[in-house]
């Protein structure tokens, strides 16, 4: 694998030397694959764009046609909350912003690294609803613990609800959350007792599903849901030392001028299992030694080509 360092570098700190020296109007354009050289050996067939100053987009989330969401917040390697105090806040902030915004939430449930909603839309984009709470909480934590940084994962999960069906479903999920923590009914940072009690932050709507009978609703809460929600658990997590082992067993056979000018559908393939086995793209651009441009090019081809083999 070390040949696939050695170009990859290399032909990217050669081809952005050009570009540099080229000037801004008069730039010669660039050709569609250029392939390095390095000590007089030819190391990689590989497009150029690729390597130059390229970011793959975020992808778009899915919006609701209905306006309802299933939503996690994730804590960015700190705790949401570390305190009663933290909860309790959080779910006044809440209560408000339904409030201001006409959100409507269906069910919570909050533990110590990650927070599960069930809403749907008011007046603002719930982006906008989402963001308002956050940030809100966020500047509260660090002002309360005197720390800084970001409080909350970069991205919070979002996936659309867009039946009544779904929408129950959604919820019985949330609210098996506590049992599968080790907890029972009556966790306190759960909506469910909000129901059973008729207090506290919940809907009346998602009650009429179940004809306003808290016996019904507690009849189907103790169904399982039928369909995969986000957990906003951590993943599996791999050493680079792990990796590296992960990596020597996967192409074992493998010649070392193969290594040398491995493709781009061989990288995404081999990048796609690593994955799977639990490697984030950083980790295998920092061991492969491979722009991290590249790593996700190459995942990309690779998400291409089976979707091509599926149809």
């Amino acid at each position: 694998m070390q040949g696939i360092a050695t170009g990859i570098n290399a032909l990217a700190m050669t081809e952005r030397r050009k570009y540099a020296r080229n000037d801004m109007g008069n730039r010669r354009r660039l050709p569609h694959e250029i392939v390095a050289q390095t000590k007089g050996r030819r190391t990689l067939d590989i497009p150029f764009p690729l390597l130059y100053n390229l970011r793959m987009a975020r992808k778009a989330r899915v919006k609701s046609e209905s306006g309802m969401y299933h939503i996690v917040l994730k804590g960015n390697d700190k705790l949401l909350f570390a305190e009663d105090d933290d909860y309790r806040h959080f779910l006044l902030l809440l209560s408000k912003i339904c409030e201001r915004d006409l959100l409507e939430c269906y069910a919570y449930c909050l533990f110590s690294e990650t927070a599960h909603l069930a809403v749907k839309e008011g007046l603002r984009p719930i982006g906008e609803s989402i963001k308002s709470l956050v940030s809100a909480y966020a500047v509260r934590c660090n002002e309360k613990y005197a720390r800084a940084g970001k409080l909350f994962y970069d991205r919070y999960i979002s996936e659309p609800i867009e039946t009544d069906e779904e929408l129950t479903d959604a919820v019985r999920f949330i609210h098996a959350l506590p049992k599968a923590h080790g907890e029972d009914a009556t966790y306190i940072y759960s909506s469910y007792g909000n129901y059973v009690n008729k207090k506290g932050l919940r809907s009346d709507s998602l009650m009429l599903l179940f004809d306003d009978s808290v016996v019904r609703f507690r009849e189907e809460m103790e169904i399982a849901p039928e369909h995969a929600f986000a957990s906003g658990e951590k993943k599996v997590t791999l050493s680079d030392a792990q990796v590296v082992a992960l990596v020597r067993r996967m192409t074992g056979s493998m010649t070392a001028k193969e290594a040398e000018r491995i493709t781009l559908p061989i990288l995404g393939e081999l990048s796609y299992n690593l994955c799977r086995e639990g490697a984030s793209i950083r980790q295998l651009s920092r061991v492969l030694q491979v722009s991290k441009s590249a790593v996700e090019r190459a995942l990309k081809i690779h998400a291409e080509n089976s979707a091509n083999s599926e149809e």
